[in-house]
């Protein structure tokens, strides 16, 4: 049935989704190969246009890397009277990034063997959701374009670290940083003198970016840019998506090079105003993101709940988000995000300590957002 007011829809049976393969085996009555290493590497041909985005269908520019080092925000926030250290010395082993499969389909698993090809269903608008995806990717040709899983928003890194208001795009140290819209800069330069973060001197240098368009409130949209190495924009100039802002760095408070992207609504200046930018950047060709609730059987929205999703090639973890401090959007009132999945069947799966506590089966359609809700059992 169709989510009214917020144009959600909820998913439909596993069973008809499977069912309506083209005369295929059940993805999922078979054994799943072991998950391979398999790297997208296809590059953008064509510099990104400026025209309308509802167009626009980009492909990776560059593989996911598999030991990022992403920013990470100290668990606690220092009081008044202390003095901000940068996080060197915060010390944390790496979480495997996301795996995939070249898009001409010509990777082979560890036995020599094509991967199989599920025959899509039919368009299930029970699945779909109102999409406003008006954003392009934030760095340029070349540079790593996929949004880091070891930290995504919402997340804790596994409980070690300050809920993540925003994602990361892990690249080295001068990487060209692009505008993800048309809109004014209404900030550029160091943020010791105004506060964007929980406190000053967070995100080092900043742009803050108003796009053209509006939330589907009718509220204010801004893109922020954090840690840049140097800033090449100035604030009140006009830009146009693609525009080079500045560069890849780790000003502020950081660990590594990387490009720290936020969305936030309504105010440019409320670290509690932000939202998934997964949901506001548009998908590569051919890839998709999946969204949904986790909650209990009461209805109860569950926190910090790692899901596993996992097609025949590839795997990979969603975690629902850790508190309330971060904000699912008012169209979708998602709690859990995960983006770049190439359009395929994927199983998704709740355990608890070896019990299952959810489990099902749904395609994600490309270039566009597939909704799931995941209902625990007790």
């Amino acid at each position: 049935m169709i989510k009214d007011s917020k144009f959600v829809c909820f998913i439909a049976l596993v069973v008809t989704l499977v069912g309506c393969q083209a005369q295929a085996a059940t993805p999922f009555a078979l054994t799943i190969p072991p998950t391979t290493e398999v790297a997208v590497a296809q590059q953008l041909s064509t510099a990104v246009p400026t025209a309308d985005l509802s167009t626009f269908t980009p492909t990776p520019s560059a593989t996911p890397t598999d030991t990022p080092t992403p920013s990470r925000t100290p668990t606690r926030t220092p009081t008044a009277t202390e003095t901000v250290t940068p996080s060197a010395t915060i010390t944390e082993t790496s979480v495997p990034g996301p795996t995939s499969t070249p898009l001409d389909g010509s990777a082979t698993d560890e036995n020599g063997d094509l991967p199989p090809t599920w025959t899509p269903p039919p368009e299930n608008p029970d699945v779909f959701i109102n999409d406003h995806y008006r954003l392009s990717r934030p760095i340029a040709d070349g540079g790593v374009n996929w949004v880091d899983r070891t930290y995504p928003y919402g997340g804790t890194a596994g409980g070690r670290l300050q809920v993540h208001h925003g994602v990361e795009f892990v690249n080295p140290r001068g990487t060209p940083i692009l505008a993800a819209g048309d809109g004014s800069v209404v900030h550029a330069g160091n943020d010791s003198g105004t506060q964007y973060g929980p406190y000053t001197s967070y995100y080092g240098n900043v742009v803050v970016i108003q796009h053209d368009f509006q939330s589907p409130e009718g509220l204010p949209v801004f893109s922020l840019y954090g840690h840049m190495d140097s800033i090449e924009v100035e604030t009140g100039q006009r830009v146009e998506r693609g525009a080079r802002l500045g560069y890849v760095g780790a000003s502020g408070i950081a660990q590594g090079p990387h490009l720290h992207f936020e969305i936030r609504v309504g105010n440019a200046f409320d670290f509690g105003a932000t939202r998934n930018p997964e949901l506001w950047i548009r998908p590569f060709g051919r890839f998709g993101t999946l969204a949904g609730r986790v909650t209990d059987a009461t209805g109860s929205v569950l926190r910090d709940v790692t899901l596993q999703v996992r097609s025949t090639d590839i795997r990979r973890s969603a975690f629902s988000y850790a508190d309330d401090t971060v904000n699912g959007d008012t169209v979708f009132d998602e709690n859990f995000t995960l983006g770049d999945l190439p359009a395929n069947y994927y199983e998704v799966t709740v355990s608890d300590n070896g019990r299952v506590r959810f489990q099902e089966t749904v395609y994600v359609y490309p270039n566009r957002t597939t909704w799931i809700d995941v209902t625990l059992r007790p």
